[in-house]
């Protein structure tokens, strides 16, 4: 129930939440929120995409997959994609910090990417199911939405980062911006429709 509890604070008072978070097993729980995160997306989001016969609102870029299909294939991948942005993404801020000479733990940044990609999810969920509904989907409305929300989503990993050590909050900031526009943004691009 802890995870939870933590994922609900995280809405309200990220800092505790983070703080709450430290003395859990890691990366366990931030492998926990990235599937949860995915796995959530695919089977509702994605799923129902593919039961309406929605057509993607960007064609394939993958050659090998043709854009009728394409929501088919999400299903299955987009689990792989979100726990591969989620290594890469926490590496890089790992590696950057360990460049500067800074006390990194590789586990924690996994914890809190993990979490501080899950903590919005029920508002993303809520605007995808909505916009599903309505046959809006993928149109101006949800690139805005999904815009603001990847901005709540890094403040919330520079909170989380910022609990490593109480300095610099802008180097922090400034990795949480590298994780979503470096990496997640970018990826998402190529895979996600």
């Amino acid at each position: 129930m802890s995870f939870l509890r933590i994922w609900f604070q995280g809405l309200y008072n990220p800092a505790a939440a983070f703080r709450r978070l430290q003395p859990r097993p890691a990366p366990y729980w931030g492998l926990w929120a990235v599937l949860l995160r995915f796995v959530i997306t695919a089977v509702t989001s994605i799923l129902a995409l593919r039961l309406l016969d929605r057509t993607p609102f960007h064609p394939s870029y993958l050659t090998f997959l043709a854009t009728d299909r394409y929501y088919t294939a999400e299903i299955f991948f987009l689990p792989l994609y979100g726990l591969g942005c989620w290594l890469l993404a926490s590496a890089l801020v790992h590696l950057i910090l360990r460049g500067m000479g800074k006390d990194s733990d590789f586990d924690w940044i996994l914890n809190v990417v993990g979490f501080g990609l899950l903590i919005p999810m029920p508002a993303t969920w809520l605007v995808d199911w909505i916009s599903i509904a309505l046959d809006i989907y993928g149109r101006s409305f949800t690139p805005l939405i999904h815009s603001l929300i990847s901005l709540w989503e890094i403040a919330l990993i520079t909170i989380g980062l910022a609990k490593m050590e109480e300095a610099r909050p802008r180097l922090y900031l400034l990795l949480a911006v590298l994780v979503k526009v470096g990496v997640y943004i970018p990826l998402a691009a190529l895979f996600i429709r």
